[in-house]
């Protein structure tokens, strides 16, 4: 029989037939128990002091921020086209409708593809997110939406913590109730930074296809589209100017996410994969030139700055782009021919170094760049300052002032003094004698002085010479040229003017301008140039009316319009014709009543002074203009401006429609180099700009005053000329026949000249003209009315001898030899007389008989 052992049973209860505890009364469960109230307690408190607090703070943003973008106010010229960008963040806002359908597509694929169907954050995309973090041990993806990423740059939400990602999941759902998906597309597209590139930086998508691709982005094209969204994550690593493969490589994810997302197909991901990179021209930054420069300045100027820096203003110009273009390039050309002349490299300074050069420059910034890179010097080492010679140039509108061009300098990156404009910072320049014509305007606008006024052509004696030059050296008052030259006799006012004759121009100055006391009135000269638009101080002394006094560029241009108008000018010289913000309101806009022309000259003296200076363009101190720098034929005047020293050059001259000042010079004075004169140092830069303006401002020939009248002159004497004013030529067969030796000279009516020609006496005249010989048998010719003798002047009528009524129809004698009166009415000749029954039959004259001869005998 088995014997069995008898085990103890084992149940639930436990070993040994004890009973086991309910499980939750076990240690386990309680301590998960314990854990999981733990947990809905700090939950509890996460959402009471943190979720909560959180979600009511989003609740506090204003989700009409959104719409408040930044953007850059764009700088037209007169034709609508641009300029530039005044900006803090370069931004152009677009509508959604022009933002093609295949950016759409790369932008959702790779940022993120269920962004129609989320309500702001992407909980699948975070699941997503956290799984593949854990799985490969580190983050490899984000899971922010569009939605959220607009939350973060709208509000600035950068702070890199849980506790900003719940607020940035809280605003981006709030975002979501305020506005539709589009609008939200829309928002995103036009705020987001894209990167940078030549010294811009690029907000929103507009500015980002224009500064990648240099078009709209309404014709970018899908590589384009995926390349400008490859940017997105990180804009400067994968930028396509800077990092061309990387950037490639960001494009083709892009295409990969598309083909994932069924937006191409296999075939068409891996035929865009392989498509080079392809970005546009990069051009200058806009912003790095005095036009730019100076409008900034005007835009704050008239709006205010803080006002300025809110943006989305369109500005516009009057600035002629193809006058602009040639006036850049012609002072950059001109000026680098002369740093290449032997002169100029041979001229030294006060301290004898020689003058440096802008390619001299060039090479001594990349040496303080290479050695700042190298570490061989500090790199707080100031940029060596631009030391070359430089130029500027204004072109302004001769009806309105309007500024058609404008150039600074040489290079704005050099140095940023606009040398064109009246500046607290630019200092003004002596103009030299380019501030003659105003001399000679003030003169002509009396009776006693006109362009025919005779002037002595002699050098200054030493009465003249004072110390420190204030009234002028010995031989100093010559003419505008290198070597000094005179005529040893009289030239008119006209070609004084005409040919730069400085010695002559002082003369004029000191009989127009000098008192009973024998002082200098400076009076009617400074006040005739304040109301031409020179503000800058004329100083009183004898230098100044060769141009010791300095001024700057845009009050001599302004200035010079006078002599195109006919003594009128513009009231003022402006850059900004209208001003509109965002929604198109006008914020300013140039009050033409404000712009009006001003009467600054009499119109009579302009005219002369105008007639003088064409001359001085077609054959005077300008003539090189058309013989050596290719100036066209059209109607135009100018003056040279060289100051004393060679170290100031200055041109300025104008058509019907516009005028043009040059100026070229060392920014500290200093002799550009012996012998430089204006005529071919400043002149060929003018030449260059007038020719480039003829073709949008078509010169007209120049209007005279109605009442500008003409005084016959003799071309031998300089005086009034006489019936007697002839000169005997030879024919091409040898036979000698008179000719008038005449011209007429442009004169106001009442011009005080009554001296007559005294040089000719008869010569070419028949001799039957001759009155009277000699009583007692000589040689001596004496003259009936109106002969002379040479050296003497004769009393001349000045007045009709008839008066009024003119019974016997008479001869009037003329008080000048024209065909016309003063008054424009004709000179009357001798007609017959009829007889009392009018048959116009000639009455025969009939003569006495002589008396008989009565002989007397002497007794």
């Amino acid at each position: 029989m088995l014997d069995l052992e008898l085990l103890g049973e084992s149940s639930w209860r436990g070993p040994g037939g004890k009973r086991k505890p309910p499980f939750f009364k076990r240690t386990w469960f309680r301590a998960l128990v314990a854990l999981g109230i733990l947990g809905i307690c700090v939950a509890f408190g996460v959402l009471v002091f943190v979720v909560q607090p959180l979600r009511e703070k989003a609740l506090t943003y204003d989700m009409e921020e959104c719409k408040r973008l930044e953007e850059a106010s764009v700088i037209y010229d007169r034709h609508g086209g641009e300029l530039g960008r005044f900006y803090v963040m370069n931004r152009t806002r677009v509508e959604l409708s022009e933002v093609p359908s295949h950016l759409i597509k790369a932008l959702t694929a790779q940022e993120d593809s269920r962004f129609f169907e989320h309500d702001g954050v992407d909980y699948i995309g975070i699941a997503r997110a956290i799984w593949l973090t854990i799985k490969v041990g580190r983050v490899t993806q984000g899971a922010s939406t569009l939605t959220q990423q607009l939350a973060r740059n709208t509000f600035e939400l950068r702070e890199k913590s849980v506790r900003r990602k719940l607020l940035e999941a809280f605003v981006a759902q709030e975002l979501e109730k305020h506005y539709t998906k589009n609008e939200i597309l829309e928002l995103y597209l036009n705020r987001i930074f894209f990167g940078s590139g030549n010294g811009q930086q690029f907000y929103g998508i507009q500015a980002a296809s224009r500064g990648y691709f240099g078009k709209d982005v309404k014709d970018i094209n899908v590589e384009e589209a995926a390349t400008i969204v490859g940017l997105i994550k990180a804009p400067n690593l994968y930028s396509p100017l800077r990092h061309v493969t990387a950037s490639i490589k960001s494009r083709n994810m892009v295409f990969h996410r598309m083909m994932e997302e069924g937006h191409i197909t296999v075939e068409e991901e891996q035929a865009l994969s392989l498509k080079p990179m392809m970005t546009s021209i990069q051009t200058v930054d806009s912003r790095l030139t005095y036009v730019y420069d100076e409008a900034t300045r005007q835009v704050k100027k008239l709006v205010g700055e803080e006002r300025a820096t809110t943006g989305g203003f369109k500005i516009y110009t009057s600035i002629d782009p193809d006058i602009q273009r040639a006036a850049e390039e012609s002072v950059r050309k001109r000026l680098a021919e002369v740093e290449s002349q032997k002169a100029f490299q041979e001229a030294v300074d006060s301290k004898g170094q020689p003058h440096q050069t802008y390619a001299q420059y060039r090479a001594i910034l990349s040496d303080w760049r290479a050695k700042i890179s190298s570490k061989e010097i500090d790199p707080k080492t100031p940029k060596p300052e631009a030391q070359y010679l430089q130029g500027s140039a204004l072109v302004l509108d001769n009806k309105d002032g309007a500024v058609l061009g404008l150039v600074g300098g040489r290079d704005y990156i050099d140095s940023q003094l606009n040398r064109a404009f009246t500046s607290p910072f630019a200092k003004p320049r002596p103009v030299g004698t380019a501030f003659i014509p105003f001399n000679y305007a003030a003169a002509f606008s009396t009776p006693l002085f006109f362009p025919g006024t005779p002037l002595e052509d002699l050098p200054f004696d030493n009465s003249l010479v004072m110390i420190g030059a204030f009234q002028g050296r010995l031989g100093e008052w010559g003419v505008e040229a290198e070597k000094m030259s005179y005529t040893m006799g009289y030239i008119s006012a006209r070609e004084s003017l005409v040919q730069g004759r400085n010695g002559t121009t002082m003369r004029l100055c000191y009989q127009a301008f000098q008192t009973d006391q024998d002082r200098l009135d400076y009076v009617p000269l400074t006040e005739l140039v304040k109301k031409c638009g020179i503000e800058s101080e004329i100083l009183e002394r004898p230098a100044s009316f060769l141009g010791v006094s300095p001024a700057y560029l845009d009050e001599m241009t302004l200035a010079y319009t006078c002599f195109a108008n006919n003594g009128t000018r513009p009231a003022q010289v402006h850059l900004i014709n209208k001003i509109t913000d965002a929604k198109d309101q006008v914020i300013f806009e140039l009050d033409e009543e404000a712009s009006a022309p001003v009467q600054a000259m009499d119109e009579i003296a302009a005219a002369q002074v105008n007639s003088c200076l064409v001359d001085a363009l077609e054959r005077g101190t300008g003539r090189a203009a058309r013989a050596n720098f290719g100036l066209k034929k059209f109607p135009a005047g100018g003056k040279t401006g060289t100051h004393d020293g060679f170290k100031d050059l200055w041109f300025l001259g104008y058509t019907s429609r516009v005028t043009c000042g040059v100026w070229v010079g060392f920014d500290k004075p200093k002799t550009i180099f012996t012998g430089a004169v204006s005529s071919q140092i400043a002149l060929p830069i003018w030449s260059d700009i007038m020719n480039a303006s003829i073709a949008g401002h078509p010169p007209e020939p120049f209007v005279k005053p109605q009442a500008l009248g003409t005084i016959e002159l003799c071309r031998k004497s300089g005086h009034r000329a006489t019936d007697f004013c002839f000169t005997k030529v030879k024919d091409a067969d040898g036979r000698e026949r008179s000719v008038k030796d005449t011209f007429f000279e442009i004169a106001r009516q009442g011009t005080v000249f009554n001296d007559f020609c005294t040089e000719h006496v008869g010569e070419g005249i028949a001799l039957d003209l001759i009155a009277f010989s000699s009583p007692i048998g000589k040689n001596d010719i004496v003259g009936m009315a109106g002969a002379s003798l040479p050296g003497i002047d004769p009393v001349r009528m000045q007045e009709d001898t008839v008066k009024g009524e003119d019974p016997y129809n008479s001869i009037k004698p003329a008080i000048r030899p024209a065909d016309l009166r003063k008054e424009g009415s004709a000179v009357k000749r001798a007609t017959k007389v009829e007889d009392d029954e009018g048959t116009g039959t000639q009455i025969p004259v009939r003569l006495p008989p002589p008396a008989p001869l009565k002989l007397l005998l002497a007794q």
